[in-house]
């Protein structure tokens, strides 16, 4: 005889239960009780939009404060790391744009597959092309006083093609952006170092990891070895010491730090992917820079900014810029943006005795990031 209530109130606690957990979040968005990690990755989140009668009747508002409630409904970066890890634990899946999910938990970006089975090959008749005008602005700049010097940077890609999933496998013709335009700079004396081969060449007997599973550029370990070589460069080419890191110690860690794991950051998952166990060096300047030592130029693409956040353009670079995809110019961004395409490019080179353009393989079929057009037209090369 009491079953009967007993299950009707069961029944009410239940459904009483279901329509509080779904004002759980509406409460959260309001009121923010509890604090919330916030969703990592390059993305802005939308502002309220404002209500007034042309939005109101063209439909703008209603289409903002949509996209407006969805974005910052309560619990939303918890929802989305359990969406994100849902899928890439089951379905192998990784919901960052451009992200696939290798071998034994590598991860990639699809443009550095793409650079090593040649899938963005730009041909040889057009990197001959480059390769010819390139080499003119080179001598240009050699005869007012300064090295033009491409650095070949290696790709995750090509570093480690033997963990690439195999619906992403190809025959492999031979003919990759990377091999043409070395070949073309060995043939036309174009000045370049190939960090590419090196990093390569070092994979069998480097004591550490060149390249972390969960990141997509060089790891800490290899920036450095890095860095050990470009000072070298320049103080050969230069004939002139300049400042260099001092290796103090080198900490191991199977945590990734330093942006070792960037691409497994923006990835968004709840529980972290386990690494490789990586080298993290610490160092210091041999010295200060001195007012005769040579400024150093860096055009380059994401690589340099690990080495940029190691103060290299500052402490050993003479306070030197570095050019962001030859658009930003920093440090001078930092506090305002300074844009490469104002500037008068003949009067900013001429403030530098080097510069490197740095541009690992998957970005080689967009070479020079304008710059090489820039240079001829300031200089009148066709």
């Amino acid at each position: 005889m009491n079953q009967q209530p007993t299950h009707k109130r069961l029944k009410q606690v239940i459904f009483f239960g279901i329509i509080a957990l779904l004002f759980i979040p509406m409460i959260q968005h309001r009121y923010r009780l509890l604090e919330e990690k916030p969703l990592n990755g390059a993305f802005v989140l939308s502002t309220k939009p404002e209500l007034n009668k042309e939005n109101w009747f063209s439909g703008k508002y209603q289409e903002g404060q949509d996209k407006y409630i969805a974005e910052h409904t309560g619990f939303r970066p918890g929802w989305v790391r359990l969406y994100n890890q849902w899928n890439y634990s089951l379905f192998n899946i990784a919901h960052a744009t451009g992200v696939i999910r290798g071998k034994e938990d590598y991860l990639y970006e699809e443009n550095y597959i793409k650079a090593y089975y040649g899938t963005d090959f730009l041909g040889e008749k057009e990197i001959k092309r480059i390769t010819n005008q390139w080499k003119a602005v080179q001598d240009t700049l050699k005869r007012k006083g300064i090295d033009l010097v491409v650095i070949l940077a290696p790709g995750k890609g090509s570093f480690y093609p033997e963990f690439i999933p195999d619906e992403y496998r190809k025959p492999r013709t031979g003919k990759t952006n990377y091999e043409v335009f070395k070949k073309q700079f060995r043939e036309h004396s174009v000045a370049h170092i190939d960090m590419h081969s090196w990093f390569e060449s070092m994979k069998k007997t480097s004591k550490y990891p060149l390249f972390p599973k969960t990141g997509i550029h060089w790891s800490a370990y290899g920036q450095f070895l890095a860095t050990d070589s470009l000072t070298k460069f320049v103080s050969a080419r230069c004939k002139t010491q300049i400042p260099y890191y001092v290796l103090d110690t080198i900490k191991e860690s199977n945590k990734p730090k330093l942006g070792d794991d960037d691409i497994a950051i923006g990835m968004n998952l709840i529980f972290g992917i386990k690494d490789l166990e990586l080298a993290y060096p610490e160092f210091h300047a041999s010295r200060k820079a001195k007012k005769e030592d040579p400024k150093v130029l860096v055009i380059a693409d994401s690589f340099y900014w690990a080495l940029f956040n190691s103060n290299v353009s500052n402490f050993l670079f003479k306070e030197g810029e570095f050019w962001y995809y030859n658009e930003q110019i920093y440090p001078a961004t930092f506090t305002q943006e300074t844009l490469v395409k104002n500037q008068n490019l003949d009067e900013k080179l001429k403030e530098n005795k080097v510069v490197f353009l740095l541009i690992t393989d998957a970005n080689l079929y967009k070479f020079g990031f304008g710059f090489l057009e820039m240079a001829c037209k300031e200089y009148g090369i066709k």
